[in-house]
């Protein structure tokens, strides 16, 4: 069976785990790491203070969970190609008065703490996202990664896209739900990624607040 890499590189306690690039679903898994096939898309996973849908879509597994993470990853035929989906929440201190005030604490987190020996941004947006009932922004990170396993001393690209969330009912709760793509230029063109990042897209958009 293909590995699946997985490498996590923490932005504080959101990380979308920057690309998953190691652990391996043939069983030579990182500590607390798994590798489950996902069977059933349309089984919600309860979460602390909402759910989410599994991604849609062949070869997708389940490499870690709990209340507060559902990491996923995909199987694809390329050792520097990766693409995995997070949902994840957490506990603040920071208080909003404004959504642009939250969106400017969106942005900075996104890109704090970035290592830059290995990592280097190329680009970076966000925006408010009105489509939820709660105050989100939807970001893009695109960043190259100069140290990635497998990669044999490559630069790759890599792109993070998510939309974090302030819970509607217990605002000091942050929930982020995304997904990331890593690989070689090629690998990341429009046309061989359109498929991936539907799936991604329609995980994201699962996205649903429950009373914590």
């Amino acid at each position: 069976m293909k590995k699946l890499v997985h490498d996590c590189e923490s932005i504080r306690w959101i990380v979308r785990c920057a690309l998953l690039s190691a652990a391996m679903l043939a069983g030579e898994a990182a500590a607390q790491m798994h590798a489950v096939p996902i069977t059933e898309t349309t089984k919600a996973y309860a979460m602390d203070g909402y759910r989410v849908l599994p991604p849609p879509g062949k070869n997708w597994f389940e490499m870690q969970r709990n209340r507060e993470l559902a990491l996923f990853g995909k199987r694809l035929d390329s050792t520097t190609h990766s693409f995995g989906a997070t949902a994840t929440s957490g506990l603040i201190d920071d208080k909003f008065e404004t959504r642009e005030k939250f969106q400017e604490y969106v942005n900075k987190l996104r890109t704090a703490e970035l290592d830059a020996r290995r990592f280097r941004v190329i680009e970076f947006e966000s925006a408010v996202d009105d489509t939820f009932p709660a105050w989100c922004v939807r970001y893009r990170l695109k960043h190259t990664d100069r140290d990635a396993a497998l990669a044999r001393n490559r630069t790759l690209l890599a792109e993070d896209i998510g939309v974090t969330c302030l819970h509607p009912n217990k605002i000091n709760l942050i929930v982020d739900v995304g997904y990331s793509e890593r690989g070689r230029p090629a690998e990341l063109s429009a046309e061989l990624s359109a498929e991936l990042r539907k799936e991604g897209e329609r995980f994201m958009r699962s996205l649903e607040f429950i009373r914590p």
